[in-house]
């Protein structure tokens, strides 16, 4: 008798934790739902920097190297 007590309240207990990790999992899905009502944050951490404009490419000052030993000139370069 005593032993089908301790089972039932076993069953209960993990009938419980069960119940209670699905309303878990349903308050985390819909809190999504009800968090964009808000729109969108003003600010922030970035400041609003301008682009700066891109090399033309039809200049002469605007070469693409062949190799590397033009980006490092007379310099020796090392593989580490």
């Amino acid at each position: 008798m005593i032993s089908m007590q301790i089972f039932n309240s076993g069953v209960m207990a993990l009938m419980s934790l069960v119940i209670a990790a699905i309303a878990i999992t349903g308050l985390m899905m819909v809190a999504p739902r009800l968090s964009r009502a808000g729109g969108t944050p003003r600010g922030g951490t970035r400041p609003d920097l301008s682009l700066e404009p891109l090399p033309n490419p039809d200049d002469d000052s605007f070469v693409i190297p062949d190799d590397a030993s033009e980006l490092a000139g007379d310099r020796e370069l090392a593989l580490v």
